[in-house]
């Protein structure tokens, strides 16, 4: 009569609870990650936002603002 091997039975049982466990804990990792960075407002160039204000309180018009925002985004600083 064969008697069963408890020794690898348990190692099995013990090595697919661990790896389960890092899996879980790795998903749950990369969800919290991903939940914040979704979440997190998208950082924005400060000349951008001051253009925009500056469109916003009618310092500037459309024309000039397109101007100006292709101008900053091309690297022209000189105006």
């Amino acid at each position: 009569m064969d008697v069963p091997d408890f020794n690898s039975m348990f190692a099995t049982i013990a090595g697919v609870t661990l790896f389960g466990m890092v899996f879980i804990t790795v998903a749950v990792i990369a969800l919290i990650v991903w939940a914040i960075r979704r979440s997190a407002p998208a950082l924005r160039d400060p000349a951008e936002e001051e253009l925009r204000d500056r469109l916003a309180r009618g310092e500037i018009d459309m024309a000039e603002f397109d101007v100006r925002l292709r101008a900053l985004r091309e690297g022209d600083h000189t105006r």
